[in-house]
Parts: C-alpha cells; structure tokens; sequence
C-alpha cells in the first residue's frame, strides 16, 4: 500500500495564470493519453445521488480521522505543517479556468429523454456540461437539432464542427478524401458557417456558443473531410473570425481541431503555434482547439498562450491500444488518465469524448453500440459532474504514490474543492490528506467508479484537526468534493 498526504495550503483563490500513428479508423470516425490513526473505520457504500442503476455491493472507500465520527457538521479550523511526504494542494495558485467537459452526436439519431438525462444531467447523469454537433457542406446539423434542444434544457453549451465544404469549393471536386478549399471561396463558405447559428437558433431554439474551423484539417479521411496547410488555416481563421464576431449575438471560433495534440504546437502545419504568432490569427481566434488521438498523447502548451485550450475528441478507435469493443475498468482507467494528461499536461480548460453512443462496435461512444453502459461514462462522470464550467485548478506539488494521478479544482465562489484521484494500481492504495487553512471543509463525500461500482457516493469523511485520510480502491477512480 503506497502512502501519500494531501495539504490544502488556503481556501482563497489566486490569480489565473495566463495560458495563450494509429490504425485504420472505421469510417465516419471523427478522428484518427499526520499520520493515521491505529484503527481504520470502514465507510459503508451509500447508492444515494449516484447514477448506477445497480446497487453497490461492497466497501469501497475506507477512511481515518483523529477521534471523529464519519460525517461533521461544521468546518474547522487546522492545525499543524505539511509535511515532507505529502501532496500539497495549493489553491492560492490558481490555474486555468474550467469550460467544462462534453461529447458529440454527428450522425446519431435522436437521444431518448432518458439518455439526456443520464449525459447532460448534473443530478441524474455525468453532467457533460458541452454538445458538440456536426456541420455538413450545405451548414445544417448533421444529427436532429432535437438533441442540441435537449442537452441545452439541461444546461449545456453547443458548439458545432465542419466535416466538409461543398465539393465544388474543393480542389478535389469531392466532399470525401480530403482535399483543400479553394482560396476564391473563403467567403462564401465562412458565411456558410455563420449562417448555421440561425439554423440552430430557428430549429432548436439554442443560441451557438462556437463554431471551429475544420474537423481535423491535418487527416485525409474516406468519409467527409478537408485538408488545411498552417497557412491555409491562419488564412482562413482571418475571414471566418470577423463573420462569427459580427453576428448577433457572437459566435467565437475554435481552431484548429487537429487529429493530434502534437500537430497543435508543432510538425509542419503547427496549428495553434502559426494562430498565436499572427497578431490577427489569435485575435479573431477564441478557443484553441485539438483532438487527443494517438493513444492519448498530449504536448504541453508554449508559455504566453491567452486563449483557453480546449480537447474536442478522443475515443478508443480501430487499431488504437483502447479501440475495444470494451466496457471494463481498464478502459475507465484509461479514458480517465486521458483527461487528467488533457487538464495537467496539456492545460486545457475543456475535454470531450468523441461519440455519445457509439455507431461501431468499438469504443467510440461513452455508450457502447446499442446503447451498452461502459465504465468509461462514470469514470468521464467523475470529473464532468463535479468539476463544473467555472471552477478553477489549483496547482498540486509533493509526491503522488507510485500509480495514482491526483488534480485539483475549486469554486471561486463557494469555495467548494475538488480532488479527483486515479489508482491505476491493483492494490488499494492509502492517501492521507492533510488540510492547512484557517478554515477546513467540515467533509468530504467520495464518490467512486471501481469494478463494483458506477460512480457512486460513500459515506461522508469527517475533516477533523484539518486530517482525514481515504484509501483508493484498486483500479478505480474516486472523486472527493467537500462540504462546509
């Protein structure tokens, strides 16, 4: 068992810190990483606020505090120093500002009311906070509007992603294989673009966040697609830009979706970099968006970058190491370590999967084909439906155990903390935490996604004299968000 501590240094927020070869794909893809006390007390599991279906059969998180019942009723104050051992979470540096956490339906049907409810809902679902939807050569949805209509009445945002232009703005006269827009239509197909906010606004009654440039611009694909040079894209973000801004309400432009994170800041097209060092590119140019294909590859940002990093797809597709068809706890682990790598690493301040519900038998969807519940969906929901768009990261510091990846989040306004762990071990591990403040939150409540349970809540853990410690269930994911 590998031990840890975890100090929370304050409960105010600082400032944000500035931030400016897979195999085959299947077609219609998308897309191509104290001490503690003598005697532990185990927490009895709780199906209460969990969105399993299935009733939790086991213990799952035990806990320790210095002579304190399981649950506390008022938040104390802490004593004592961090020590050299232990995770330090730092939330007087605040780190990048949180949009949120998402998934798209191109060329999915309708979604039941039951199946909105379990990805857009905050109470009875995961919480996905964001819909991405497609945008065909002739700028409609290329799913029913209904399912934007849908996930916005539970509070999501939607934005929406090229696939192609008209074949004959194309030098390869074809929506499919690739090929380049041709220069003279820029225009035409950026007011395309722009026109689909009417469309959305008209058939579903939802106002568009964003629009992005191109799906993928550096893969050439069988399906719908078109191929993008870094300078054909900085070209093209230049015309597009200023027709999403001049709409009423405006519409801010993600770019550039490449099929890599590597391609984002460097290779030969080096999207994001080619934006960020063309004064008119970024500023016409709101979000910075990139796919995390790969198997989950991430590269860090360059320092400097102002515009929020977003992850826009990943999925387990045909020839990846996690392309499945698979539902188990391994692939959970692994879609979760992606999010942390796209958060941690790669500073994005939004991620999304691919699918909804898959359309081949692989592991495209949070859904398998047909609709099959897969361990991915609450290992996603441990992050989608706690950290919420506008709380913040706070930089962590201090020796994580050998197999467990830990980030951290506040609100900036209720001051609520977040702590999201991921044991890849197959051992429980021990984390003893330890918060320094001169106010604690009175407990924590876990929830957890393990082989035996779907993201489940725990009993409550007692913060006493600023001290609790938690044991991470093997292979699993655990989530623990505080109470005054």
């Amino acid at each position: 068992m590998y031990i840890a501590r975890l100090c929370v240094l304050a409960l105010t927020v600082g400032p944000v810190l500035a931030a400016c070869d897979e195999g085959a794909r299947s077609p219609g893809t998308g897309g191509a990483s104290s001490s503690t006390s003598s005697s532990a007390t185990t927490v009895s599991t709780a199906t209460s606020g969990s969105v399993s279906s299935s009733a939790v059969t086991s213990a799952s998180v035990s806990a320790t505090s210095s002579s304190a019942s399981s649950t506390g009723s008022s938040a104390s104050a802490s004593s004592g120093d961090a020590g050299l051992e232990d995770i330090v979470m730092n939330i007087g540096v605040g780190l990048q500002i949180m949009d949120g956490f998402g998934a798209a339906d191109t060329w999915m049907g309708t979604l039941t009311t039951a199946q909105a409810d379990l990805f857009f809902s905050p109470t009875a679902g995961i919480g996905l906070s964001i819909l991405r939807v497609g945008i065909d050569e002739n700028g409609n949805d290329l799913a029913p509007y209904a399912n934007a209509k849908m996930a916005a009445a539970r509070g999501a945002i939607v934005w929406g992603a090229p696939w192609s232009p008209p074949a004959a703005s194309k030098d390869n006269g074809n929506i499919d294989n690739g090929g380049h827009l041709l220069a003279d239509d820029y225009g035409t197909w950026a007011a395309t673009l722009a026109g689909f906010a009417a469309k959305m606004q008209q058939n579903a009654g939802v106002q568009l966040y964003g629009i992005s440039a191109q799906n993928e611009p550096d893969f050439t694909a069988s399906y719908a697609s078109c191929v993008y040079s870094g300078d054909e894209m900085l070209a093209f973000v230049k015309v597009l830009g200023p027709a999403l801004k001049a709409l009423d309400p405006p519409v801010k432009l993600l770019a550039a979706e490449p099929d890599v994170w590597s391609d984002l800041w460097g290779g030969s097209n080096a999207y994001g970099t080619a934006i960020c060092d063309d004064a008119d590119a970024s500023a016409s140019v709101d979000v910075l968006a990139v796919h995390q294909y790969a198997n989950g590859a991430v590269t860090a940002p360059p320092e400097g970058i102002t515009q929020h990093i977003w992850e826009t797809e990943a999925s387990g597709v045909r020839g990846s190491l996690q392309a499945g068809p698979s539902a188990d706890i391994a692939n959970g682990i692994a879609v979760a370590q992606w999010i942390h790598d796209a958060i941690v690493i790669g500073g994005a301040s939004a991620w999304h999967y691919w699918w909804l519900i898959s359309l081949n038998n692989d592991n495209e969807g949070l859904l398998a084909q047909g609709g099959g519940m897969t361990k991915r969906l609450y290992t996603m929901g441990n992050f989608s439906k706690f950290v919420r768009p506008g709380y913040q990261r706070v930089a962590t510091s201090g020796p994580a155990p050998p197999g467990v990846s830990l980030s951290a989040y506040t609100d900036p306004v209720s001051l609520q903390v977040v702590v999201v762990a991921i044991n890849s071990n197959s051992d429980a591990t021990t984390l003893p935490v330890y918060v320094s403040a001169s106010t604690v939150p009175a407990q924590v409540t876990p929830w957890v996604t393990s082989a035996s349970t779907d993201l489940a809540a725990q009993a409550a853990i007692a913060v006493v004299g600023g001290r609790f410690v938690a044991t991470l269930p093997g292979q699993s994911v655990t989530t623990f968000v505080s109470t005054p």
